[in-house]
């Protein structure tokens, strides 16, 4: 069985959340609402990532109704979208957003620490797990459409933690949305899911929630 971590912050950790988009780091061209949100790094420096090639920079449009995206990272610093592809038709529950519309997150650095799993005492205290994922719907992992490999679990992020958004141009219309708008979250108490499948370059993300 997989040993499980936690992220905790940590000035001189490997990991980021959060964060400026990197200055040669390249979003995929695209119609989301909302567009993709820049939401850090995970440094294969790190032991428990030394499988992944590459530092994977995370990005994903976390307020649209996707079902599962994958990007290829053949170039690291420019993932090119496999799918959806139909970008312009996916919808989104925040009236708010438009192409335009962005969110940019405060920058944090985490280091892993061995961890016991979730339970009713922390659920609202952990920012993100990696080793093995905490299921809430469907526990099986994706399979790449390149090499038709079943992925690799790389981390785990959560609705709750410290960040915030340091810039944006969307305003919501009530305190609640605007909440939702601020603090970083997926479907309001969802998580985000990321798998790699390290031969074909291959990254999945999804989210899950109650």
């Amino acid at each position: 069985m997989k040993h499980q971590f936690e992220f905790v912050q940590d000035n001189q950790g490997l990991h980021q959340l959060g964060g400026d988009i990197p200055f040669n780091f390249k979003i995929p061209e695209n119609e989301f609402l909302g567009g993709f949100q820049y939401l850090g790094f995970i440094n294969n420096m790190d032991i428990a990532f030394n499988w992944l090639l590459f530092p994977l920079h995370l990005i994903c449009p976390i307020f649209t109704d996707f079902e599962y995206l994958f990007l290829d990272y053949e170039n690291p610093m420019a993932p090119r979208l496999i799918h959806p592809l139909n970008t312009a038709e996916i919808s989104t529950a925040y009236n708010e957003l438009t192409k335009d519309s962005y969110i940019i997150y405060n920058e944090k650095n985490f280091s892993l620490k061995s961890f016991k799993g979730i339970n009713g005492d922390n659920e609202f205290e952990v920012v993100a797990i990696a080793g093995k994922p905490s299921w809430t719907q469907s526990s099986k992992a994706p399979t790449c459409p390149k090499s038709q490999k079943k992925m690799k679990f790389v981390c785990q992020l959560m609705s709750n933690g410290p960040l915030k958004a340091k810039e944006k141009n969307v305003t919501g219309h009530n305190d609640y949305y605007e909440e939702l708008f601020t603090n970083l979250n997926f479907w309001c108490d969802g998580d985000l899911k990321v798998f790699f499948e390290p031969t074909s370059k291959v990254a999945c993300y999804f989210i899950q929630n109650t």
